[in-house]
């Protein structure tokens, strides 16, 4: 299967998952402490369990229980931000290596990135721990994609089922219903279940066929059932293998499906497995959940994209304030926000650098010197805790290409003294060696590469000192360089000149000529504008698709926005800009319409531009615009899986909006009848 989540035969892992189910002592690890060694062990394969112990010697000792769907991941060494700072302490260091660490990376609601970490004497059994555990984590990825309803509404009905009976009451129906976060009036799941009981003997309770029953009808999707209807050659609510490839073959334009392949895929989402292969309701709601009823075309879900344009003709997923998982006032900087960004496919991240904690510049991001002749992350004047440089590049180094081949842009913002500029460029060095892209000689005179030439490399953006040739020039006289940061503060450093040459994409600054800008800048010159600024165009007239059709530039949000809520990208966009640079930790409208974007061509975080903006050419334009159209249609259907907007009692009236964006002549906004009283399902 295309879209299966593939997990290792169990048997491979037998001796892992026993060791697991048996346990292991361990230490848990707290504030570069070492606690009490106790057993760390899987209950059952859904719960990992463990002992944690407070700092304090007068709080008493907790058993936790953390859900293996909870997990998002475990790692070994020192690869979390506690194990980070750990390790930097020597009486912890003479204690404790990396090879016996382990990080196990939580992930729940409103909770980013949590880790709880662990050593062990023994390497080995380390080893097998995290592979047994992973495993688990893996299979538990795929259930989510592969699920049994059934199994899954049974092991409910028997949590209700207090007195275990083998039967639910009215009452304890309805209780279900909230805790399943279904919402239907009191009137409609009343005339429900009278019906589901006199299903089976009617005796005022529900045993468990009936209570199957029960929601079997109150999920029911008719629309659905006319769909199946439609290719059906019997006209069931029901699929054969030929029908099923008629439907996938015509009607969602798949041109790779057999017989052969219709038939796994029935094998695939049915359950339990038929000897006959038939399709059903359930089976086919739960493949239009997949791929196969995505509105997404056919092939789009992978790289299928050109990636031999030079960079400049493609937008590029980006990130701002890259290790922050908060807002930008409290919290701390972790290396979890490069992870995190690096796995939803952001392809640029935010490294901006300061020279002191007491000088009067005032920017918004940081790398500044740290108290051990090293460089550090945090946010200059806020409560942010640091991370070290070194940290930061480690944990981007081994997540950069793990699952994605294309480049990554570093955008430095440089406001370290010199001696620590050699340290960054020393750690540059060290931890990316020859990942790093170096600038040839006529990179100002020359379009920049390819995606595709440059693949596993690192692209660092930032300030650098002129050479004396060509375009160069517009770069300053000496190394006294200008710093004008994200708030427009400025500050005057020195720029280390080992430093510098490891800066492939350098700083320019646009002037109220873009004409001019676009003959004299170096080919591989990059100006970054505040969102303000962006605004400020588009309103003035200025077209700057003839400048970002050949030189790159990065948008950011303006200073104002300290809950780290999010720019609308669209502006940026039109304008041919490749890098808007969002807040990854805050959801919302516009990151969505990002994420939609950056979906396409495999999620690798890169998309090629219309071919009039990689022309230069301004998309408002009406001789633009109007040269080619194309008509949507847009039929809503149905909805489901509908959340619980509040704790309130009150069944939701649901509707659904569709909006287009884009240039002015092609935005729109439609929204649906409004449904009432159907929290669980609804028509148009």
């Amino acid at each position: 299967m295309d879209d299966e989540i593939t997990v290792a035969k169990e048997d491979d892992f037998k001796e892992c998952l026993e060791l697991c189910q048996k346990g292991v002592t361990m230490c848990r690890i707290k504030t570069g402490r070492l606690l009490t060694p106790r057993k760390i062990y899987v209950d059952d394969q859904k719960w990992l369990c463990y002992h944690s112990a407070a700092c304090w010697k007068f709080v008493p000792l907790k058993f936790k229980s953390v859900n293996i769907g909870d997990i998002s991941e475990v790692r070994k060494g020192f690869s979390s931000d506690n194990l980070h700072k750990a390790s930097k302490i020597y009486s912890f260091r003479e204690k404790v290596t990396a090879e016996m660490c382990m990080s196990v990376i939580l992930t729940r609601r409103h909770i980013l990135h949590k880790s709880v970490d662990f050593a062990t004497e023994n390497p080995s059994v380390r080893d097998k721990f995290v592979k047994g555990l992973q495993y688990l984590i893996d299979k538990k990825n795929q259930e989510r994609v592969y699920f049994d309803e059934e199994r899954w509404l049974l092991d409910n009905f028997r949590k209700a089922d207090v007195n275990k009976n083998g039967k639910l009451s009215f009452d304890e129906v309805l209780k279900l219903l909230k805790t399943l976060n279904l919402q239907i009036s009191n009137e409609y799941a009343r005339a429900l279940y009278t019906q589901s009981d006199s299903f089976g003997k009617s005796d005022g309770q529900l045993d468990e066929n009936e209570f199957i029953n029960f929601f079997s009808h109150l999920t029911e999707r008719p629309d659905l059932k006319h769909t199946m209807r439609m290719f059906s050659a019997t006209n069931d609510p029901a699929l054969s293998v030929l029908d099923l490839k008629t439907f996938l073959s015509i009607e969602q334009q798949f041109d790779d499906i057999d017989e052969k392949k219709a038939a796994s895929i029935i094998d695939y989402f049915e359950t339990p497995k038929q000897s006959i292969k038939i399709l059903g309701p359930i089976g086919f709601r739960r493949l239009l959940l997949g791929k196969w009823g995505s509105i997404m075309k056919p092939g789009h879900e992978g790289v299928f994209q050109d990636m031999n344009h030079t960079l400049s003709h493609y937008y590029i997923n980006s990130s701002h304030n890259t290790y922050l998982t908060g807002l930008q006032m409290k919290g701390e900087a972790t290396v979890e926000g490069y992870i995190n960004a690096l796995k939803k496919g952001v392809r640029l991240l935010e490294l901006i650098a300061f020279s002191n904690l007491r000088s009067n510049c005032t920017a918004s991001v940081d790398i500044f010197d740290g108290e051990e002749g090293e460089p550090c992350i945090t946010h200059k004047r806020t409560f942010i805790r640091e991370i070290t440089l070194k940290d930061a590049l480690k944990e981007i180094d081994a997540y950069a290409f793990k699952t994605n081949p294309y480049p990554v842009i570093l955008t430095i913002e440089n406001h370290v003294s010199l001696p620590q500029q050699k340290a960054m460029a020393r750690i540059f060095k060290e931890v990316l060696s020859d990942k790093i892209y170096m600038r040839p000689d006529n990179g100002a005179s020359q379009p920049l590469p390819s995606p595709n030439a440059l693949k596993n490399k690192y692209l660092l953006r930032g300030k650098k000192l002129r050479s004396d040739r060509g375009p160069d020039r517009k770069f300053d006289q000496d190394n006294d360089e200008i710093i004008e940061d994200n708030n427009g503060s400025k500050n005057t450093i020195k720029l280390d000149p080992e430093f510098s040459q490891l800066i492939s994409l350098p700083s320019v600054k646009l002037s109220h000529n873009i004409f001019q800008d676009i003959d004299e800048h170096p080919m591989d010159g990059s100006c970054s504008l505040s969102e303000g600024k962006v605004t400020s165009y588009m309103e003035s007239g200025y077209s700057l698709a003839a400048y970002t059709s050949k030189r790159f530039v990065k948008s950011f949000p303006k200073g104002l926005r300290q809950d780290s809520s999010n720019m609308n990208p669209i502006p940026s966009w039109l304008c041919g800009i490749q890098s808007v640079a969002m807040n990854m930790q805050t959801t919302g409208e516009y990151l969505d319409l990002v994420n939609g974007l950056f979906r396409t061509n495999g999620n690798c975080g890169y998309v090629l531009k219309a071919t009039k903006l990689i022309d230069g050419l301004d998309p408002r334009m009406p001789e633009v615009s109007s040269a080619v159209v194309t008509t949507m249609l847009v039929g809503v259907i149905s909805g489901q899986y509908l959340p619980k907007l509040s704790q309130a009692n009150d069944v939701v009236d649901p509707y659904v909006t569709v909006e287009v964006f884009g240039i002015p002549a092609d935005s729109r906004k439609f929204r649906t009848k409004t449904i009432r009283n159907n929290g669980c399902m609804f028509l148009s």
